[in-house]
């Protein structure tokens, strides 16, 4: 967290340093030199700007940061007109050290009758001052927009993949109910420890957004085994992947999520068993399942394809594929 701080300081820093640098010399040529900066003074005007624009947007930044901390979003004109007042304040003080380190020693009634007076540049060093605090200002600004906008998505994504627990335990419940009635005790008992196998696993990785498709292919072998103690051979699972895809990631819980919505939907009987495969193509996962529609009432949350092609949208900008016709659904979802 703190090399992003600095991170962001360094960028704020040379960005304005570069364009202050590039902007500031055509204005001193023109209201300071009178239309143009004499050869012999041009190395000593760059050294010269250099350390004080230098000190102006370190000193700048601090104050950026500081008065953001105080006023946070409120009391915003407050806190631009007390930016602007210390940008023109610090920018004489940095100006007027400059001239008695550097240059010659004067008092402030001198330096002041100079820049107003004089050569006028009372008024370029105002202006020039207020621009590297505004510019500092509009950088931290779109900072704080990008920030905002990736915790907003952070929270986002959070809810969406929290709302998958109470899904899959909805549904793995109800699996269990239904064998408690048509299954021998010892079944039931099998299908429990495997779904304690199962959740141990999904525990473990929980916190997980990206995740190998090695180890997810292990999750979803353990969810076959599963859904292979509820239909015995009424379902068929079948992987085909290639070894070099097996190190790409995708959603964590996708693939689980996919054969669920598989089972949910359709019928997985011997007479009548549902084969899901998966396999790669295109730098996609694809999920398909032969259509054996169940002609009961399906109760459906409205989570599971909704909630990850939303997931995807926020992670890596994509978007699922579902292609349904008379006989097969398909899911592709993209590797990243």
């Amino acid at each position: 967290m703190k090399n992003k701080k600095w991170e962001k300081i360094i960028i704020t820093y040379f960005l304005t340093l570069i364009v202050s640098l590039l902007l500031f010399f055509p204005i001193d040529a023109i209201t300071i030199y009178g239309g143009g900066i004499p050869t012999k003074y041009i190395t000593r005007y760059f050294i010269a700007n250099f350390l004080c624009i230098s000190i102006l947007i370190i000193i700048d930044i601090n104050l950026v940061r500081y008065f953001n901390s105080i006023f946070i979003r409120k009391k915003m004109v407050l806190r631009f007109f007390l930016e602007i007042l210390c940008a023109v304040i610090i920018s004489h003080i940095v100006i007027y050290i400059h001239q008695n380190i550097i240059v010659m020693k004067v008092d402030l009634i001198t330096y002041l009758d100079k820049t107003l007076n004089k050569d006028g540049s009372f008024y370029t060093i105002t202006i020039e001052g207020i621009f590297i605090m505004i510019f500092i200002e509009t950088i931290y600004m779109y900072y704080q927009h990008k920030e905002t906008d990736l915790e907003r998505e952070k929270f986002k994504y959070n809810q969406l993949k929290n709302q998958l627990n109470p899904h899959f335990l909805f549904n793995s419940l109800n699996t269990l109910s239904a064998m408690v009635y048509t299954k021998t005790p010892d079944e039931s008992v099998e299908y429990i420890d495997k779904l304690s196998d199962f959740y141990r696993y999904v525990l473990v990785n929980e916190g997980k957004n990206l995740i190998p498709l090695k180890e997810e292919i292990e999750i979803i072998n353990k969810y076959g085994d599963i859904l292979k103690t509820r239909f015995q051979d009424g379902f068929v699972l079948n992987i085909n992947l290639n070894e070099e895809d097996l190190n790409k990631k995708i959603l964590f819980m996708s693939l689980q999520l996919l054969v669920e919505n598989a089972v949910k939907h359709n019928i997985a009987s011997k007479e009548k068993p549902l084969t899901v495969n998966i396999y790669s193509e295109n730098n996609f996962i694809v999920v398909s399942n032969n259509k054996v529609m169940r002609t009961d009432n399906v109760i459906s949350t409205g989570i599971g394809l909704d909630n990850l092609n939303e997931r995807y949208k926020i992670v890596d900008n994509k978007e699922i594929k579902i292609i349904s016709n008379n006989d097969k659904f398909t899911v592709k979802i993209p590797m990243i």
